[in-house]
């Protein structure tokens, strides 16, 4: 896990430096002084422009869970790889996950006999053969759509331990995601939280995903990912 560590430290720092320029700009006495046409120019700082990085916020916030969690998942991925984790050795949730995703590529009404079998052939052989797993790291289908709710349905379906909390996470995507599809504008996303709510979420986030990076950390130092004898 320690790509996934350095990878969550970085960004929190990122983060930190972000919210830090929020509390600057949230300040009444705060002002932007500037040169223009030969005379200095003092400004108070434009509530509009305050109330969009707000909304900003929640963009940053959801990059950060979505980073934090897709490289979580692909280390549990790597370590089967580089332990050469047969089908036959392989934890019965992670079977599961491999299957759907060799078959996922098979729509209905959508492939040849030939395709079909050929994608049979390929499951048989890695099963019979004992070939090391694969997965298939963008496979993860959760882009967009992550919070604390379906986190809990990927540590059900992986098998690591869930994390409680995470109530505001589900705020960050919804926010997040009328931001991405252009649904609201950043004023209309932002106009109804105050700097101290976004830190809120900021701080929420960052110890909920400390705690699955450290369940995942555990279920991988375990070798949750092999059948239990």
């Amino acid at each position: 896990m320690d790509n996934t560590k350095q990878d969550f430290e970085k960004r929190k720092k990122e983060i930190e430096s972000y919210f830090n320029f929020l509390l600057i700009f949230d300040d009444d006495k705060t002002k932007i002084r500037y040169i223009k046409d030969g005379i200095l120019v003092n400004e108070k700082i434009n509530p509009v422009f305050q109330i969009t990085l707000i909304a900003n916020s929640f963009l940053i916030l959801y990059n950060l869970i979505e980073s934090t969690i897709r490289n979580s998942i692909i280390e549990i991925y790597e370590k089967i790889e580089a332990d050469e984790i047969t089908y036959e050795t392989l934890s019965e949730n992670l079977k599961k996950i491999w299957i759907k995703q060799k078959t996922d590529k098979l729509k209905e009404n959508n492939f040849k006999q030939d395709t079909l079998r050929g994608y049979i052939a390929e499951i048989a052989n890695d099963i019979l053969n004992r070939e090391t797993i694969r997965f298939d790291k963008d496979n993860l289908e959760f882009s967009g759509n992550l919070d604390a709710r379906k986190i809990r349905d990927l540590a059900d379906s992986i098998g690591f331990q869930k994390t409680v909390n995470g109530q505001n996470l589900v705020d960050i995507k919804n926010k997040r995601n009328r931001l991405a599809h252009g649904e609201h504008t950043f004023y209309d996303v932002g106009k109804d939280y105050t700097v101290n709510d976004v830190i809120e979420f900021k701080t929420e986030t960052f110890n909920y995903l400390s705690d699955i990076i450290t369940n995942i950390d555990h279920f991988i130092s375990t070798q949750a990912y092999k059948i239990k004898n």
